[in-house]
């Protein structure tokens, strides 16, 4: 659950802010779900978003970090032993939340150098630059089908999941990895055994897919681990349910080096994301 003070509490939604009381559940949740800035690191981004469509809740920075896999042609046939090393490394995903200021201002300070994507969260919709996948997206109508059958059974506690976004490639060593929203609507517990049937919780997260099967058995995927970028207690004055997310390229491939970046004014306008850099799938 996302955790804020009750006085941040207001009409629009909550702020995200994490380790901070639940205005709703009254519980705790660990302030570890972001990365801290890093003190010797002078990067940073600034900015100040514009049409947002009802108030910002966060900002959230992830740096585009994919891992290594030489020789991309090679993955069909399988025949590069370096590229099966490479595909199954993992690697940590860092996630860093803005400091909000007013007319809908952000900062993040203590970037590593790199190039990031935004994810901005609004009460009503979410829109996101967050790159999926560094080469052409050659998934399957099969493929999609297998990755949202796997994800519709992952952790049980949300009983609705939604993919949003998804891009990969299919071979041997297939990797694919998918914007998703999770959402409980069910009656939750907590640990005081009191039951709440007046809030929901809703996640979004980055999943990361690997293809386990090719040939005869068909488009068979697994969910090799995700990243959670936000967890929201909705409560009665909150909009409930999936929200809308959106592609927006102004909040993609941002690069930090050694001072802040100034992005400006962005407006929040959605993008193609089949036009992107990138290409990707925009699914239900």
């Amino acid at each position: 659950m996302v955790l804020t003070a009750a006085s941040d509490l207001i009409a629009g939604g909550v702020k995200i802010t994490p380790g901070n009381m639940s205005p709703y559940s009254k519980t705790h949740v660990s302030a570890k779900l972001y990365t801290e800035p890093d003190p010797s690191a002078p990067g940073g981004i600034k900015g100040m978003l514009a049409d947002a469509p009802s108030d910002v809740l966060g900002v959230i920075a992830i740096p585009e970090r994919f891992e290594t896999v030489s020789a991309l042609g090679n993955l069909d046939g399988g025949a590069d032993a370096k590229n099966a090393r490479n595909a199954n490394k993992e690697m940590s995903i860092p996630a860093y939340l803005a400091v909000l200021g007013t007319d809908n201002a952000f900062s993040f300070t203590g970037l590593p150098a790199g190039k990031y994507d935004l994810l901005v969260v609004c009460d009503n919709a979410m829109y996101d630059g967050i790159l999926l996948s560094r080469d052409p997206d050659t998934l399957t109508a099969e493929d999609v089908a297998s990755i949202k059958a796997k994800l519709k059974e992952s952790n049980p506690f949300f009983n609705v999941k939604n993919a949003q976004r998804m891009a990969g490639q299919v071979g041997t060593f297939g990797r694919a990895r998918v914007l998703a929203q999770d959402l409980r609507t069910l009656p939750v517990t907590l640990q005081s055994a009191v039951v709440m049937d007046n809030i929901q919780i809703r996640a979004t997260k980055l999943c990361m897919m690997a293809r386990v099967s090719t040939g005869k058995l068909g488009a068979m995927w697994e969910l090799k681990r995700t990243r959670e970028l936000v967890r929201q207690e909705v409560g009665p004055p909150d909009t409930k349910g999936l929200i809308p997310n959106y592609f927006c390229q102004k909040l993609q491939g941002i690069r930090v080096s050694t001072s802040v970046k100034d992005l400006g004014t962005i407006p929040l306008k959605p993008d193609d994301p089949k036009k992107a850099k990138t290409l990707s799938t925009e699914i239900e």
